[in-house]
């Protein structure tokens, strides 16, 4: 089964760090947070890999030659956000069912490995959070998505959107209808907001963890929980 990663941003929350390079080859314990998300994909039984690329895209590309990971660069040629990244991906897809993950986030290969199935459906996953006021948060019935209020300013719920999904290829039409967000990107959780309205998003839990690469405090945590999880 195919397995699309982000890895287009430029990481502004995260400079200077990011001056130097895209924010997924940040080392945390001496090793880029690449590797890791790329060893659960591996471990999770995924090996067809497409990766967006556009800020420093060289320096992905050369990682993973050096790495001697194979995988498809799919290019997105303006930073258009998360909608306008996977449509980039549509041609590699090739009409198939597939799962994408953030290139900033670490989720365990059995958390990824659970989305293998071609089963018609479109899947987020989704974790509880004190703060669910950052987040998209997911509303729910019977297991099956309504819809997600992202950043609500009045309390919705505290089960949250991990950026982990599987998709059908009735994604991109969903993309292709939704218009550019007041922060001027094209939002994934549009697409799939139009695709939940015929019960079409199943919504399922993370079991093991779900780690963020979005600010510099974040590297500290993902430290000390990395070397918890050896």
């Amino acid at each position: 089964m195919k397995i699309l990663i982000l890895a287009a941003g430029k990481g502004v929350r995260l400079r200077p760090l990011t001056l130097k390079r895209p924010k997924p080859l940040i080392e945390i314990n001496g090793k880029p947070f690449l590797s890791y998300l790329l060893e659960n994909i591996n471990e999770a039984g995924f090996r067809d890999i497409g990766v967006v690329v556009n800020y420093k895209k060289e320096m992905i590309i050369d990682f993973l030659k050096e790495n001697g990971i194979e995988a498809e660069i799919i290019p997105q040629p303006k930073l258009l956000g998360t909608g306008n990244a996977i449509l980039c991906a549509e041609k590699w897809a090739n009409g198939e069912e597939f799962v994408v993950v953030n290139g900033d986030c670490l989720y365990s290969s059995r958390d990824m490995a659970m989305l293998r199935k071609k089963d018609g459906l479109n899947y987020v996953v989704a974790t509880f959070h004190n703060n669910p006021e950052r987040y998209g948060v997911i509303i729910e019935k019977d297991g099956m998505l309504e819809r997600i209020v992202e950043k609500p300013r009045v309390f919705v719920g505290n089960k949250i959107n991990t950026g982990l999904y599987k998709f059908t290829k009735d994604i991109f039409d969903a993309l292709r209808k939704i218009r550019v967000s007041e922060r001027g990107e094209y939002e994934v959780t549009d697409a799939i907001n139009i695709l939940c309205k015929d019960r079409r998003v199943k919504v399922v839990n993370i079991i093991d963890y779900w780690l963020e690469l979005g600010k510099i405090s974040d590297i500290k945590v993902l430290e000390k929980v990395l070397k918890e999880l050896k």
